[in-house]
């Protein structure tokens, strides 16, 4: 029982289960990361009263990540190569969040076999996770920029960070999501 963590698991099997909900908080803040982008700067249209803001921060943040995703096709054109890992963000979440015992091949815990696909299939998520997060950052900085409004947390994140997010995120916004109107960048929602 040496060879076992405080979990009952060995540890290699507790690895998996650690990466396992690593996977799952970062997932979650993705969806919200979503959800935020789709209630402000994705909205389309001003926002006039508190009560409209309320509303829609209600609606979105009951909707799944699917509703989500179907919300962002009918506001934005998205480039192919985004449009599929969003899909794949989907699916992989829809498996980790319901089927994860029911893939194809497997993943278990109990082979090296099952753990590495695991644990392959887990970083992939996680990773297309970050791409969308950062878009979707993107998105909103964008939003807050032009409407004047510090975003708490941005204090957070390195002079190192900024510069990266700056030179490699933004830049790539408008290929990655567009208006639907003339192909033009996302237009945000004014507030006045």
């Amino acid at each position: 029982m040496k060879d076992e963590a405080q979990s009952g698991y060995k540890p290699v099997q507790d690895d998996v289960l650690k990466t396992l909900g690593i996977a799952v908080i970062a997932g979650q803040g993705v969806e919200r990361l979503m959800s935020t982008c789709l209630t402000f700067p994705l909205h389309g249209e001003p926002m006039q009263t508190g009560e409209q803001v309320r509303a829609l921060l209600e609606r979105h943040s009951k909707a799944t990540l699917g509703q989500l995703l179907n919300a962002l096709r009918k506001r934005v054109d998205l480039h192919l190569s985004f449009d599929d890992q969003l899909d794949r963000f989907l699916q992989y979440r829809n498996v980790i969040a319901h089927r994860l015992h029911d893939v194809p091949g497997g993943f278990d815990l109990h082979s090296d076999e099952g753990r590495g696909r695991l644990k392959a299939f887990l970083l992939q998520y996680m990773d297309d996770g970050h791409i969308v997060s950062m878009v979707l950052l993107g998105v909103l900085r964008e939003w807050a920029r032009q409407e004047g409004i510090d975003l708490p947390g941005e204090h957070h994140l390195s002079q190192r960070m900024q510069d990266h997010f700056d030179a490699n995120v933004v830049p790539n916004l408008e290929v990655l999501i567009r208006s639907k109107e003339r192909g033009a960048p996302p237009k945000v929602a004014k507030s006045d």
